[in-house]
């Protein structure tokens, strides 16, 4: 008996970050794109979203590209123009021109929100309403340009409400310092929450260009102020309330921008929230930059003292940044072939690790990078937003289970319930099992964003049994087929060596065979040996010969077996026999048997004659012969009276005299008898005497 026992650390993938995929699937520039769904991500060349500045696309839950837009047409996945969806007023020169926000509680209906550009004077905010049931499920635009707000910045950014359903739709009112955030519901769009803060935007409406963009954990919004202000606003934002306070501003650019060159433009968060990028474009002399904050200080001063320059060079114009799925920033240049990447935004200073043009998008005539890259719902590259999940350390036959959270972010308390009837409000418990078995194990996670909000979170967990449970090796006498293995577990998958996937198994030979159960990327593993069993001999010897008065003793030969069966139903090791015939006797040892037979034949016995005879009617002694049948190869008797008449005579051994002649009785008295033999070995034998005939 062998026995394995696989450990394992979390082995439950859910505790790897679940990506959401709605933003897989990237359109922009010179219809050139990005596809998430590759790693690294595929570059894509099919697109039809010619767009100077800002696009904006979605995917489904699986990360299949369901529409995509640059401000002004609405394209469906094989790239037509959607019934109605020409004409949008976003614009191809428009910073964050769209953005895509799901309808909440209703998985088929999509809002585009839409702001023009800069060049229109004053750029309005509107949106439209997608139904992806409709034209067979590439989508119809139902409603178009509904104006919800004139005179508004080239800014826009969408996120989660902390409820998780709603979103926030947030932009900037032109020549004011209010931001306005508008709470889409499964009723509609809310009246804004209207906040005052940072400076107010004046001058040319080249002042209004520059991104908007969110953390993607929601509390922190940046603002790219270009042109005249060329200055970066960061924001404390409450995605409870939509109320935007707490606002710092900063100026990056030593420089300030010279020309027709748009000072700050984009930015982005790291996925941590805890650094902030920005890119700027100043003057041939000083070259455009890409610079990255800490912005952990919540302080202007320190963080403009926490600049670092991350990449700098004169003949690129620095376009927007983008988290990704892949949780990388992505980062368009003017005109570029390629676009560049932060690999490890999370990380102060040169180990971010910037990628100059790591991924070829088309050739340089095509110019197929520009300015913009899509705006999005930032919610969708939160890996802190994925549901709670926990997992188990150790060995699977352990009784004390260690449990570990997916992450502790977010986490006001918890609960849990380990299903044996014991409790724990310790963040990741140790929980010490009395027997093995399967548990239903219940977690509750309190959210700290949304009061009263909670995550429930139920895992069968199996505590395996560590003991031997093929139980010990086993051998058999013949090459039979037995039954091995255990009784079925619901939910327990099973695995022999054979391949065959069946809780119990059939042997066809000797052997070694394991089997391995698990369950949930637990597994215990258990070897069971089958082998030959020495089978016991028995022997009765040659076959014998009996005779009358003369019992033969069968044997044996040994008292050690486990029992004993004759023929004559007796079991005892000897025992004997009184008449010829065959007997067979088998025996058992360690439930193994044998078996053995002999002859008892007719011997070559002496042959008995009586003195006297009664044939007297009483059926006792009624006739005169020999007593036994004895095996012989001649046989002769004659019987004769006192005169010397001969009165019987047989060549039958078996042939007896009845008292009579000629069919009458013959008197008492005596009678002489001659007998001739010859026996089984060859022998002649002559005898003689009288018999006394009584009545």
């Amino acid at each position: 008996m062998k026995r394995y026992i696989i450990t394992y650390l979390l082995l439950i993938s859910t505790l790897c970050v679940l990506a959401q995929k709605q933003a897989n699937t990237w359109y922009f520039g010179n219809r050139v794109g990005l596809d998430f769904n590759y790693s690294p991500p595929l570059a894509l060349n099919n697109g039809e979203a010619n767009s100077f500045e800002g696009t904006a696309s979605i995917s489904d839950n699986n990360g299949k590209l369901l529409f995509y837009t640059n401000g002004n047409t609405v394209q469906n996945r094989r790239h037509d123009a959607m019934p109605n969806g020409i004409g949008l007023r976003g614009d191809i020169s428009s910073t964050d021109n769209a953005v895509i926000v799901p309808m909440p509680g209703n998985d088929s209906m999509y809002y585009i929100f839409t702001i023009g550009s800069a060049m229109e004077e004053e750029p309005v905010f509107c949106y439209s309403i997608v139904d992806m049931k409709a034209d067979g499920g590439y989508g119809d635009v139902i409603v178009k340009n509904i104006l919800i707000k004139d005179s508004v910045l080239e800014k826009m950014a969408a996120i989660r409400h902390c409820n998780k359903r709603d979103t926030w739709i947030v932009i900037q009112h032109w020549k004011t310092d209010e931001y306005y955030a508008y709470l889409l519901t499964p009723s509609g769009l809310n009246s804004p929450v209207i906040s005052s803060t940072g400076f107010i935007l004046s001058g040319t409406v080249l002042n209004s260009i520059g991104t908007l963009k969110f953390s993607s954990k929601g509390n922190k919004l940046a603002a790219c102020h270009a042109f005249d202000n060329d200055a970066v606003q960061l924001m404390d934002f409450d995605n409870t309330t939509g109320v935007i306070s707490n606002s710092l501003v900063f100026y990056p650019n030593a420089i300030p921008h010279q020309n027709s060159y748009t000072g700050v433009y984009g930015a982005e968060f790291s996925p941590d929230g805890r650094l902030l990028y920005i890119s700027a474009n100043n003057s041939v002399t000083d070259p455009s930059t890409l610079y990255q904050f800490d912005i952990t200080s919540n302080n202007a001063a320190t963080i403009l003292a926490s600049k670092q320059i991350i990449a700098q060079t004169a003949p690129w114009f620095a376009g927007d940044l983008q988290l990704a799925p892949d949780q990388k920033i992505y980062f368009a240049m003017w005109k570029d072939t390629s676009i560049s990447v932060i690999e490890n935004p999370n990380t102060i200073g040169p180990g971010c690790n910037f990628i100059f043009n790591k991924i070829y998008l088309g050739p340089e005539n095509s110019n197929p990078v520009q300015f913009g890259l899509p705006t999005f719902l930032q919610s969708y590259f939160d890996s802190t937003s994925n549901p709670y999940d926990f997992g188990r350390t150790g060995n699977c036959t352990d009784l004390s289970v260690s449990f570990l959270l997916s992450r502790l972010s977010g986490i006001d308390s918890v609960k849990w319930d380990f299903g044996d009837g014991q409790q724990s409000q310790v963040l990741q418990p140790t929980h010490t099992y009395t027997v093995p078995g399967f548990y239903d194990v219940n977690l509750i996670v309190y959210k700290i964003d949304c009061s009263g909000l909670y995550d429930t979170i139920n895992r069968k967990i199996w505590i395996a049994d560590s003991g031997e449970f093929l139980g010990a090796d086993t051998s058999s006498c013949n090459l039979l087929t037995m039954e091995i293995g255990v009784d079925v577990i619901i939910g327990v998958n099973y695995l022999w060596n054979t391949g065959f996937t069946g809780s119990k198994i059939t042997t066809t030979g000797f052997g070694d065979y394991w089997l391995e159960m698990e369950q949930n990327g637990c597994k215990v593993r258990d070897t069971i040996k089958v082998s030959p069993r020495p089978k016991p001999t028995v022997g009765l010897g040659a076959d014998t010969s009996i005779c009358r008065y003369k019992p033969v003793v069968l044997s044996t030969a040994s008292s050690n077996y486990d029992s004993y069966l004759w023929s004559t139903g007796e079991t005892t090791p000897t025992i004997l026999v009184n008449q010829a015939g065959t007997y067979s006797v088998t025996v058992l040892q360690n439930s193994c048997e044998a078996t053995d037979s002999i002859r008892v034949s007719p011997g070559d016995c002496d042959v008995y004659i009586p003195s006297a005879f009664t044939p007297n009617g009483d059926n006792v002694n009624e006739t005169f012969g020999v007593i036994d049948n004895v095996a012989v190869q001649y046989f002769s008797m004659q019987i004769y009276n006192k005169w010397g008449q001969l009165i019987f005579i047989s060549n039958d051994i078996a042939k007896k005299w009845d008292g009579t002649y000629k069919g009458k009785q013959v008197p008492n008295g005596a009678y002489i008898w001659m007998m001739t033999y010859v026996n089984r070995s060859g022998r002649k034998f002559y005898e003689q005497g009288t018999v006394m005939l009584i009545r």
